[in-house]
């Protein structure tokens, strides 16, 4: 496959265009990211709740779309403070509303309303967090921003090189494997790619917003590999569901989880790495 072709192809072509709205969302910040996670989450764990009921489990969708909002908005508006309280909220309400069905109350369902909102809203939130976290902020080019900014573009890029680079090497000298029985189609090379692609780009992001090289590396691996396993474990919920994409919303990717699976985990591991790591050590 040529590379001209290969940037032509449906699938790179969809994922160019999302990343461009996604950047967009991302400098405004904000309402703006607030607005477009909203949509993205929304979407996603309509998704999600596919898979549930195919297994035959009945999750409490007003629940979930109540817990998905309360997140979004305290973490929008800086209320970090709230978030345990409002998952211990959200637990106890879904809990009182698995009850009230009577002798139609299950295990399941409890189970996988709780699943949905932790997975779908309370995991993704994070990337509004990651965006507000600052330090001393940064300046390029004359261009002054939050610490919380360049980081989140560090994990939108490395991300989508990942990616790239993953199915670029696994379908053109892909031969082993990677796991067979969830994502029969991902092979060792890919994987391996996707991690240097990562590395390299974190690297050169971590250059920009003057993170340090040992910072940079270990992100790259870190947010890499949450990316992976992202999408492998979205991948598995497909499979146990008999559902061989997500949805049909983004042509090339099929759903919105299929397409957003790898930012699932990573926004959260990006947040707690740099507010733990980088921004609190440097306090110390």
């Amino acid at each position: 496959m040529g590379l001209i072709k290969f940037f032509t192809n449906k699938r790179v072509a969809v994922a160019t265009i999302f990343l461009a709205i996604t950047l967009a969302s991302i400098v405004l910040g904000g309402i703006a990211l607030a607005v477009f996670l909203t949509v993205l989450i929304l979407l996603g764990n309509r998704e999600l709740v596919t898979f549930i009921r195919a297994k035959g489990y009945n999750p409490s969708v007003p629940i979930i779309t109540a817990a998905d909002l309360v997140f979004i908005l305290l973490a929008t508006f800086g209320l970090e403070e709230l978030l345990s309280f409002s998952v211990t909220i959200a637990t106890i309400a879904t809990l009182l509303s698995i009850l009230s069905r009577g002798k139609n109350a299950t295990i399941a369902d409890a189970s996988t309303t709780i699943m949905a909102f932790m997975y779908g809203g309370w995991l993704p939130m994070h990337i509004l967090l990651l965006r507000q976290l600052d330090l001393d902020g940064l300046s390029i080019y004359n261009f002054s921003f939050a610490d919380g900014l360049g980081y989140i573009i560090m994990i939108f890029l490395v991300i989508t090189i990942s990616d790239i680079a993953g199915y670029y090497i696994g379908t053109n000298f892909g031969k082993t494997p990677l796991c067979p029985t969830i994502s029969p189609k991902k092979t060792v090379e890919g994987a391996v790619a996707s991690t240097i692609g990562g590395i390299l780009i974190a690297i050169v992001v971590g250059y920009f917003i003057k993170l340090s090289f040992v910072h940079s590396l270990i992100a790259g691996i870190l947010f890499s590999l949450a990316a992976q396993f992202g999408d492998l474990c979205e991948s598995m919920l497909k499979r146990d569901a008999g559902l061989k994409d997500s949805g049909d919303m983004l042509p090339g990717h099929g759903g919105v989880l299929d397409r957003a699976d790898s930012y699932i985990f990573t926004g959260a591991v990006a947040y707690y790495y740099f507010k733990i790591f980088v921004i609190q050590a440097f306090m110390l």
